[in-house]
């Protein structure tokens, strides 16, 4: 029995007859229509790829491509004008689509694959071994694109794993695309042959590559707007080239000069840069007769239209060309630059650190070069933090990436500067073990100066205080580095010294041996070397491996400071405060120099996070013990000058902790001083208000930079020079050796008193010994007092008090001994006038604080402070004290001696003195 289910459908077929006939009819009727959806799904598939196939086509046509059914789509030209990347991404739709639904039409795979690329989405890494694939088959624009992947990934961290496409792979990919003539690989050769970093800069593969561009064979069918401009404008590019830069004949730069020239009249589109051309060969004389003052005239009316025309017409303000210099505008100008023309940054970082129209301002000129996209300004920024090695920058990896590339590129100084860098105490960059690895090549390719510097890392900590140093298992052995420093020796090099010094002070690859690390410190000081310098005064300030020598270790600091070291610099300054017996130092290095390294922010305490109270912890203590002897007034001019040498100190928050460390007299004679230059409005009370601080700020500006130390006050122990005319070293030493054996030898008294005649004409001269003997005897010897006059034996004194040469002890003493014999013998008024000769004729003497410690001498003996009063007043000196030995009286005797200049007296004694000792000498030899 048939079920329920089978039986309804055979009744409902038994009671519709035609129903199969029904069905029949409708399967057909459905297949018909099947078929025809079908045939118009078809139809729409077809034109949908065939749009997508279109819009791939025309949005991302493959220079160079043979196969290409559209102008060519240069890569730059893929990315929309308004930098919607939603438009990119549908075209990147639109390729896939095409690229799938046709693979038989190879050239949509690229074209899909260089809108990826564009596109720069995850997963893209996935696409290289396709690209790498099409490069090596020689596309030029899959070569291209695996550059562009690089370019694009370089800067990635170092947690997104290694660099999809290494440098020289990208590289390499790069050049074969441009030796293909792909434009836009072409564009990025220039870009980088100009700017760097990647490539070595090259002014004349610019050239070549320009040439290349021109002679470049089409990219396709009708090519658009940019291949058209870009190839125009190579002819112009050339000729600016030449006519910028060195190492071209004048042939070439005649050329130049002709297609820049016409170019300039023409005034076309975009002809800026050619005029600029125009003026920097009119500047120099490239390809046309030099004619600075045109050049200069022609910026002039550019530079407030042009902001490009501003660096250079400041470079020719800067430095009087075509006119005269006005440094001050030529930093105006550059400031309001900095944000519009790159190359101002520079420019005006070089000003700031020249000093010579305003004040150096390292700090500024730190911030100015830190310009992650200028290798030059990288290279110069890292010479300079070393020795600023407390200053921070920012975005410091920047500058580390920018070097690093410039040294891989084969740019010249850039992996050294780098490796010096890493190699200082700047804890930015401290990282001795990448130093190493890119001193290595450098010094395996007989770079002398980057295997010094490998050598001196060998031992690590060789320059620690705290730690002994280690050898490194890498570079070169023990032996190894003797050799080295041999050979480095026997060239007189000295680096070698250096090294050898520092190994012999920790005793390793040597045996320790403080005196001869001394020693070859020494060697190395003597030529040239800084940091021995630095070292060599370390050592004569502790005693190591040498008697302790206060003289030597200025010497040795100053010279270093002179050369530029900060750290010299700094060990002067704090020398200062202990200098109250010997009175060595000058008020310029003690309160000068010390407010100015705090100005620009060197060595502060805890890197100035205790704001205004830095001041106050820092310089509380300077204005006592040596510097008292000075005066108030000569202390106020150190301080004033200490901005004009460093101007970054009158920021107010910085200006108002100074002023508050500063003794209540001192902000007094300040604001007095102010006031007599016609600054300062208010009554001198010490307040150093706002008024006081504005004053100080246009007192500054109105001065100018402090210019460099003389030289007769760099150093205080540095003997006043013969006259012109002077003998040989050699004759007087002679004469002296002579004379002073007759001295001694002499028993009858016309003997001694003929000794004593020649010991005076040495010491007219100006031989210290000579008058040293006179000094210390003059109160004692009624024989030296015969000869030698109270006017004569004042000048030996004062030159034996300022000169202080080594083995005169308690000069000081000898001296009132001396003042004391003059009084009683009733002669003390020639003291005052040969007091104010000399420092007339010694521009030593005219330092308040050698001064001021040389007249409180003068204290302690009778009448000797009434005569240099009397005598001042007799010669018209305005301004004296009450007393011949007081603040006032001595600022009024400096104050005259620098108007009237020298007396002569000196000079002429000693001229009269060399005639006599040639005669001495000729008897001698006879």
């Amino acid at each position: 029995m048939l079920r329920p289910v089978h039986a309804l459908a055979l009744s409902c077929l038994a009671l519709t007859p035609l129903a199969g006939g029904a069905f029949a009819a409708q399967a057909s009727s459905e297949k018909s229509d099947d078929a025809a959806k079908k045939a118009a799904d078809d139809a729409a598939k077809k034109a949908a790829l065939a749009e997508a196939i279109s819009v791939c086509d025309r949005g991302a046509s493959v220079p160079l491509d043979p196969g290409a059914k559209a102008p060519p789509v240069q890569y730059g030209e893929l990315f929309p004008q308004d930098f919607d990347l939603s438009k990119l991404k549908v075209l990147a739709d639109k390729c896939q689509a095409a690229m799938l639904g046709a693979p038989q039409e190879k050239r949509l795979a690229l074209e899909w694959l260089r809108v990826q690329v564009a596109l720069n989405q995850a997963g893209l890494t996935f696409l290289l071994p396709q690209i790498k694939l099409l490069g090596d088959g020689g596309s030029p624009e899959a070569n291209y694109l695996l550059y562009e992947v690089y370019s694009v990934h370089r800067h990635d961290g170092a947690d997104a794993g290694p660099p999809p496409v290494t440098r020289d792979v990208a590289l390499d990919a790069l050049q074969k695309a441009g030796a293909a003539s792909h434009l836009t690989a072409l564009e990025t050769l220039l870009r980088q042959y100009v700017e760097g970093p990647l490539l070595r800069r090259d002014p004349h593969k610019v050239i070549e590559t320009a040439q290349r561009v021109i002679d470049a064979p089409t990219q396709g069918q009708s090519p658009g707007e940019w291949d058209s401009r870009f190839r125009a404008a190579m002819p112009l590019l050339i000729a600016r080239t030449v006519l910028e830069n060195d190492g071209f004949t004048s042939e070439e730069q005649q050329k130049a000069f002709q297609a820049v020239e016409a170019d300039t009249k023409a005034g076309t589109d975009g002809s800026e840069s050619s005029v600029l051309a125009y003026i920097k060969a009119l500047r120099l004389g490239r390809g046309t007769q030099q004619d600075a003052a045109k050049a200069r005239q022609l910026l002039e009316a550019r530079a407030d239209g042009d902001q490009y025309a501003v660096p250079m017409l400041a470079d020719m303000l800067a430095k009087s060309e075509g006119g005269p210099a006005d440094g001050k505008r030529a930093i105006a100008m550059l400031r309001a630059a900095t944000k519009t023309a790159a190359s101002a940054r520079p420019m005006l970082a070089d000003l700031l650190l020249d000093g010579k129209f305003v004040g150096k301002q390292p700090r500024e000129a730190i911030q100015l070069l830190n310009a992650p996209w200028d290798l030059d300004a990288g290279i110069k920024l890292a010479k300079l933090l070393p020795n600023y090695e407390d200053f921070q920058i920012d975005n410091p990896d920047q500058l580390i990436e920018r070097l690093s590339d410039g040294a891989e590129a084969g740019e010249p100084g850039a992996a050294l500067a780098l490796a010096r860098l890493q190699l200082s105490d700047n804890q930015q960059f401290k990282n001795e073990d990448l130093a190493r690895a890119m001193l290595k090549p450098l010094a395996d390719s007989s770079d002398r100066e980057a295997l010094w510097l490998y050598a001196s890392t060998q031992y690590a900590n060789l320059d620690s205080t705290s730690y002994r140093p280690s050898r490194r298992d890498d570079g070169l052995s023990d032996d190894q580095l003797k050799a080295l420093i041999d050979e480095g020796e026997a060239k007189k090099e000295q680096q070698a010294y250096l090294l050898q010094a520092k190994l012999l002070r920790k005793g390793v690859v040597y045996p320790q041996d403080d005196q001869k690390a001394t020693a070859m410190l020494i060697n190395a000081a003597n030529l040239g070397s800084v940091e021995a310098m630095v070292l060599l005064g370390d050592a004569y300030d502790d005693g190591l491996g040498i008697d302790k020598n206060p003289r030597e270790r200025l010497h040795a600091w100053r010279e270093a400071a002179r050369l530029g070291s900060l750290k010299a610099k700094s060990k002067l300054a704090n020398a200062f405060t202990f200098d109250s017996f010997d009175h060595l130092m000058t008020l310029r290095e003690g309160i000068t120099d010390r407010i100015a390294l705090y100005n620009d922010g060197i060595g502060r305490m805890g890197g100035g996070i205790f704001g205004g109270n830095d001041a106050s912890m820092e310089l509380s203590g300077l204005f006592s013990g040596p510097a008292a002897s000075a005066g108030n007034a000569a202390i106020a001019a150190a301080v004033m000058d200490a901005f004009r040498e460093a101007p970054a100190g009158l920021a107010e928050e910085n200006l108002v902790g100074i002023g508050k460390t500063l003794p209540d007299e001192v902000r007094v004679a300040i604001e007095t001083t102010l006031k007599s230059e016609g600054f300062y409005a208010g009554e001198p009370k010490g307040y150093f208000g706002l008024d006081a601080r504005k004053a100080l700020a246009a007192w500054v500006d109105a001065k100018g930079p402090l210019g460099d130390a003389p030289a007769s006050q760099a150093t205080a122990t540095q003997q006043t020079a013969p006259a012109p005319g002077g003998l040989d070293a050699e004759v007087v030493n002679r004469i002296r050796d002579k004379v002073f054996a007759q001295a001694q030898a002499a028993k009858t008294d016309k003997q001694k008193l003929a000794a004593i005649k020649q010991l005076g004409i040495l010491a007219r001269y100006g031989d210290l010994p000579s008058r040293w003997v006179l000094v210390r005897n003059y109160h004692q010897a009624r024989a030296i007092r015969s000869v030698v006059t109270p006017e004569e034996i004042t000048r030996y004194a004062l030159d034996i008090l300022v000169s202080k040469p080594e083995g005169v002890d308690k000069p000081e003493f000898e001296f009132i001994f001396d003042l004391t014999q003059i009084a009683q013998d009733r002669k003390s008024k020639m003291v005052g006038g040969a007091t104010i000769q000399a420092i007339r004729d010694d521009p030593r003497l005219q330092d308040p604080l050698a001064l001021g410690a040389i007249m409180g001498q003068f204290a302690f003996a009778p009448d000797a402070c009434d005569s240099v009063l009397a005598a001042a007043k007799k010669a018209g000196v305005d301004g004296v004290g009450s007393d011949g030995c007081d603040e006032d009286t001595r600022t009024a005797l400096i104050a005259f001696a620098k108007e009237k200049g020298a007396s002569g007296a000196d000079a002429s004694a000693r001229k009269a003195a060399a005639e006599q000792m040639k005669t001495l000498d000729a008897q001698a030899a006879k």
